[in-house]
C-alpha cells in the first residue's frame, strides 16, 4: 500500500458542527477551511477503492480519480441541506472512479481505415488516446495498449480507458446524428470504428 493511501486511511472524521463551520468557510473562500474538508474526506475515498477491489498501481489511480471526485463535491457541498460531506460526496467519488468500460477489439488488430478527420471531431486529449489506440496516428496502422498509449502521453491507464470511452462516445454519437439525416436508400460506409460498436 503506498503512502498516500495509507494516509489516507489515517484520516480522521471531523464532528458534524465542526464540518458545518468549515464548509461554509470554505463557501466563503477559505481555502484552509477547504483543505481540511478535503483530507478529512480522503478516508472514504481510499475505503471506497479498496471496497471496489482495487490493488497495488490500479489502487493509486482509483484514489487519485477519487480525490478529484472529492474536491468537486467539496466546492459544491451545501452544509446546510442536513447532510454529511461524506453522504454527499459519495456519489462524486464512485463516478470518478468508473471510468467509461473499455472497448473489446478483437485480435489481431488489422490496420485502421478510418480516415483522421474523424479526431478532428474530439478535443485534442481525446483524439490523441483514440489515434494512438485505434493505429490513426501510428505509421503501421496498428494500435497500441493502454500501457504503450498511457507511457507515450504520460498518462495513467485509467486515465487513457477514460479518454478511449469519451472520445469513442462522442464519435459514435457524431456518427449516429450523421446517419440519422443520411437520405433513406442510400448505404453508409461503416469505418471500422463503427464496425466496432455495431453502429
Amino acid at each position: 500500500m503506498s503512502p498516500f493511501v495509507s494516509f489516507a486511511l489515517a484520516q480522521v472524521p471531523i464532528p458534524p458542527d465542526a464540518e458545518r463551520l468549515l464548509a461554509r468557510a470554505a463557501a466563503d473562500g477559505d481555502r484552509d477551511a477547504r483543505e481540511e474538508l478535503i483530507c478529512a474526506g480522503l478516508r472514504n475515498v481510499a475505503l471506497h477503492a479498496l471496497r471496489l477491489g482495487h490493488r497495488g498501481d490500479d489502487l493509486d489511480e482509483a484514489v487519485a480519480a477519487g480525490v478529484e471526485g472529492l474536491i468537486q463535491a467539496v466546492d459544491r457541498f451545501d452544509p446546510d441541506r442536513g447532510t454529511r460531506l461524506a453522504t454527499y460526496a459519495w456519489a462524486w467519488i464512485a463516478r470518478a472512479m468508473t471510468p467509461a468500460p473499455p472497448v473489446t477489439v478483437s485480435e489481431p488488430r488489422e490496420p485502421a481505415s478510418v480516415d483522421t478527420d474523424l479526431l478532428d471531431r474530439l478535443p485534442a486529449d481525446l483524439a490523441a488516446v483514440v489515434g494512438l489506440r485505434f493505429g490513426l496516428l501510428c505509421e503501421d496502422g496498428v494500435g497500441l495498449t493502454i500501457q504503450e498509449v498511457a507511457d507515450r502521453l504520460g498518462l495513467t491507464r485509467w486515465q487513457v480507458r477514460d479518454r478511449e470511452g469519451r472520445g469513442l462516445s462522442r464519435l459514435r454519437e457524431g456518427l449516429a446524428r450523421v446517419t440519422r439525416r443520411a437520405p433513406h436508400g442510400e448505404p453508409i460506409p461503416r469505418s471500422s470504428i463503427g464496425r466496432a460498436f455495431d453502429c
